[in-house]
């Protein structure tokens, strides 16, 4: 249970959220507030004379000054309906809380609300000014922790529901109506029956790797079938070497075979070679079909079965073919790493430390406190770790899905772990170990050109050995591998987009020459 976290319910109006506000407080043992009341309150005004008198955004600004003073006992909100229109207190709420939205068909609506006296946004057409409300703000009511109809639903239903999304805290890619939830935690794997049958009417396609031994793939094939999908299964190896296009075929020629229509759901379960190459097969597959991942490894639940990037390799580097790809929903579930052997499960912890450089002093000091607990699988240690990597991720894909900006400050130590995964055949070295090393490389660089200090290469260099992971960078990179660097996708030219650390939270972006990129590690 959490015992801290603020519920915050959005809305059209006539969606009923006073009314759950308070039963959802009272399940939880707290208090419910209206924050259009807190406004008023604020502002000495009702909300039609506030509308009238100064404007609705004057409004919105009462409403933004009212959430940043709401007493600290108060446990559940109802917010106003156009409250989350505004992208910074959305996200805000998304970080700081639960935002559920509840919503209506239009004509349940507008019975609700009744003559809309008082409802400065309704006129004499009540159902019709609905329909555009819901229409102007059905992306951001789709960010959400969830979004529940209450058109034929009780209050106390309503509630109930509300408290298990809070108890499960999902987070949230807020991507407006492509918006989609990781859930993460023990168990989580036991849930893809229900997230398929809500994303997708037509067949399962699970993809997975493995022998019969392995049980999470027949894991899924049983909660599939239970509710009613019984998947056509695809098996396929899933190292790096047959990351490629002949496997992509396997996955296509399969559901076709099947004779699949355009409402089936493709679904990853495994590492991220096998959720790339089923994210890269449902965006082609009849131009488009959904998808859902359930990663198995540590590297995967971390970083690559979030945000989209799909693809497959070929003879001039990795992941040079794919495509951005959002899934429909990712369960991680930690007890399907109880399997995975523990140099995999470690190699995972690169992208982590990845993410905690990127994301903040409060993320690299958790990591350092739990590198112990870490590195023997204790499960609340690897919550942690992956929700912080997740939470991290969703904030930057939120703010540029396609890797045009801030995206690539993701590739924090992939341009040289790539090169030293292709200098390899992408059998001598895993993928985490290669991120771990690439992040060594960057900080030699960012030294090189005066951007960085000793001080945090040494405490990068320690944490990542602290974890298990590999820092003999001098031993490993070689000739073949710097000449990889010239294949990397964020190349232009002569010339690469560079990611340099330096203080965690304060990386940066740089456009190097890919010969000032090559001397400077050939220097240190």
């Amino acid at each position: 249970m959490l015992l801290c976290v603020r519920v915050y319910l959005s809305g059209p109006m006539g969606a009923g959220k006073s009314t759950v506000a308070g039963l959802v407080a009272g399940q939880l043992g707290t208090r419910a507030l209206d924050l259009d009341a807190r406004v008023e309150e604020l502002a000495g005004r009702s909300i039609p004379e506030i509308f009238s008198e100064r404007g609705e955004s004057a409004f919105r600004a009462l409403e933004k000054e009212a959430l940043g003073t709401l007493p600290s006992e108060v446990g559940v909100v109802s917010l106003g309906g156009g409250t989350v229109i505004d992208n910074e207190t959305r996200q805000t709420l998304l970080r700081e809380g639960i935002l559920v939205t509840l919503t209506a068909e239009p004509s349940v609506l507008a019975a609700r609300v009744g003559a809309a006296q008082g409802r400065p946004l309704l006129g004499e057409d009540p159902r019709g000014d609905l329909e555009g409300i819901l229409k102007d703000r059905a992306a951001a009511y789709a960010e959400a922790h969830a979004v529940i109809d209450t058109s034929s639903l009780e209050p106390n239903e309503i509630a109930t529901e509300i408290v298990a999304v809070r108890n499960l805290s999902p987070v949230v890619v807020p991507l407006g109506q492509r918006t989609y939830r990781v859930e993460v935690g023990r168990g989580a794997r036991h849930r893809v029956g229900m997230r398929a049958g809500e994303h997708a009417a037509g067949e399962a396609v699970l993809v997975f790797d493995g022998g019969d031994d392995r049980p999470w793939p027949q894991d899924a094939v049983r909660d599939l079938t239970l509710a009613g999908k019984p998947p056509i299964e695809v098996r396929l190896p899933g190292d790096e070497a047959h990351k490629n296009v002949a496997s992509v075929e396997r996955i296509w020629d399969s559901a076709l075979e099947a004779e699949v229509d355009r409402r089936a759901i493709v679904i990853g379960v495994g590492g991220g070679v096998i959720g790339d190459l089923s994210g890269f097969a449902a965006s082609t597959l009849l131009r488009g079909v959904a998808l859902g991942q359930i990663p198995t490894t540590l590297l995967a639940m971390v970083d690559s079965s979030v945000g989209g990037k799909t693809g497959f390799n070929r003879p001039r580097g990795k992941n040079l073919v794919g495509t951005f790809y959002q899934p429909k929903f990712v369960l991680c579930d930690v007890e399907t790493l109880s399997t995975l052997p523990s140099e995999e499960r470690i190699a995972g912890l690169a992208e982590a430390v990845k993410s905690a450089w990127l994301d903040s002093e409060e993320s690299v000091a958790m990591l350092e406190r739990d590198a112990e607990a870490l590195i023997a699988g204790d499960a609340d240690a690897t919550i942690r770790a992956v929700r912080m990597s997740v939470l991290l991720k969703s904030r930057i894909v939120h703010e540029d899905e396609r890797e045009s900006g801030r995206r690539m400050l993701l590739n924090l130590g992939h341009t040289v772990g790539h090169g030293l995964e292709a200098a390899s055949e992408y059998r001598g070295i895993r993928h985490g170990e290669g991120v771990a090393l690439g992040m060594i490389a960057a900080m030699r660089v960012a030294a090189g050109l005066g951007r960085g200090r000793r001080e945090e290469t040494e405490r990068l260099t320690r944490l990542l050995g602290k974890l298990g992971l590999p820092t003999d960078l001098d031993r490993r990179l070689n000739s073949r591998a710097l000449e990889f660097i010239g294949s990397d996708k964020k190349r232009r030219g002569d010339t690469i987009h560079f990611v340099i650390p330096r203080f965690p939270g304060q990386t940066e972006i740089a456009m190097l020459g890919l010969d000032e990129v090559r001397a400077a590690l050939a220097e240190s």
